[in-house]
């Protein structure tokens, strides 16, 4: 019996290892870090608010700019992106002028934008780990097979850490005015469905929980 019960504890520890080092290894890949909002300025209720994204990847461009959008009207706002209404090109525009008209012409009236300020990579050696298991068998008395339990060693490997600072801004269309500000760090160059929700949430909830934004 205190044969069995030692077995059995020594499995349930095994597991539990494994599954914190399992939790430890999928934490969160993107996360706000830093946010401002201009005091002096009384919540915005906006009726149509446009989300760009600015950089060459269009595919990158599309992802965050659709869940930005989604989670704005998850939560009662008006939103576009400006690939849907104006194109790839509209971010490259140099004339303010030109974009403020075209965006008052379609109804926006408020801005959000997104651009990666920084992008840092650096290598970094993940030690392994040592576990105790079951490493094999042998055949006891009577022919009944018994776990073999011992220690076994996770070799440890390379890893290259990316780090991608983010910012993102959000304007008032008439004044070009600056109403907040949000700096995050991704830790991949190249953002999932899931990171790309996980963003938009964070911002729009910052903005939200500043009263910087209501619907």
């Amino acid at each position: 019996m205190k044969k069995n019960n030692k077995v059995a504890f020594a499995m349930l520890s095994l597991l539990l290892m494994i599954s914190l080092h399992l939790f430890n290894s999928c934490g969160p890949s993107v996360h706000l870090t830093s946010s401002w909002n201009d005091k002096n300025v009384q919540p915005v209720r906006f009726s149509k608010i446009l989300v760009m994204a600015i950089g060459k990847d269009l595919e990158k461009r599309k992802l965050g700019e659709d869940n930005i959008k989604a989670e704005l009207q998850k939560n009662g706002f008006t939103a576009a992106t400006s690939l849907d209404e104006f194109g790839p090109d509209f971010a490259k525009i140099n004339d303010s002028l030109k974009m403020r008209g075209q965006l008052q012409d379609k109804h926006f009236d408020g801005v959000i934008t997104v651009r990666v300020l920084n992008v840092d990579e650096h290598d970094r050696w993940q030690p392994g780990n040592l576990y105790y298991g079951p490493v094999g068998f042998y055949r006891g008395f009577y022919g009944y097979y018994y776990r073999v339990w011992g220690y076994y060693a996770e070799p440890g490997y390379m890893v290259t850490d990316v780090e991608v600072l983010l910012e993102s801004n959000l304007y008032k269309v008439d004044t070009g005015e600056l109403l907040w500000s949000g700096q995050s760090k991704a830790f991949s160059r190249n953002p999932t469905e899931g990171m790309a929700r996980d963003y938009a949430k964070n911002i729009v909830n910052d903005m939200m929980v500043r009263r910087v934004i209501i619907p």
